[in-house]
């Protein structure tokens, strides 16, 4: 994956569930949403006339799912954890229209996308800055994620004909990378 994609960057949102009362196991949920391709360029909308020009939006996402066992190792203001999870990750390929003047996408269509099965393992902290009943904390943590080998685009990896149509180029290799992640959590 490293050969075709550089860097990604991106949203990820956990849950966990307390399953004893000093919280030191959970049951953890997480869906994630990285973008690691992007192409933007101008187009007529009639071929007829250039004066109505739209953007043409062309991003490449690993959208992620994942549930499963947290262990967490200190009940202080730093609280250490692993984790890992099971679950499934979609590779999608999806091209846009908008009107240049930063208006909504008026069109999309998904060019290319590929599910697989993902396993993901990892560790992290997190660093209790509020107290109260929904105390807040800074974090961090890593964690590697298994996808196996996955057919997916990058960028570049649609191409429009003359005639309208357009061709895409897939890649299949192996899609496994490391994720390092910062954020807040609210109600540790």
């Amino acid at each position: 994956f490293q050969q075709f994609v550089d860097l990604g960057g991106g949203l990820n949102v956990s849950f966990l569930w307390q399953l004893d009362q000093r919280r030191h196991f959970g049951l953890r949920f997480e869906g994630s949403a990285a973008l690691y391709g992007h192409e933007r360029f101008q187009v007529p909308l009639l071929p007829s006339t250039g004066r109505i020009v739209v953007d043409v939006t062309t991003d490449n996402w690993i959208f992620g799912f994942g549930a499963g066992p947290q262990v967490t190792f200190l009940s202080g203001r730093l609280r250490p954890y692993a984790f890992a999870t099971a679950g499934f990750a979609d590779f999608a390929t999806i091209s846009s229209v908008s009107g240049s003047a930063n208006v909504d996408d008026f069109a999309s269509t998904t060019n290319f996308d590929d599910w697989t099965a993902s396993l993901s393992a990892g560790a992290g902290f997190t660093w209790r800055i509020t107290s109260g009943r929904r105390p807040i904390a800074l974090g961090g943590s890593g964690r590697y994620v298994y996808n196996g080998v996955v057919t997916y685009l990058t960028k570049g990896g649609v191409v429009d004909n003359p005639d309208g149509s357009v061709t895409v180029f897939p890649i299949r290799s192996s899609a496994n990378y490391v994720a390092i992640r910062m954020g807040m959590t609210i109600g540790f």
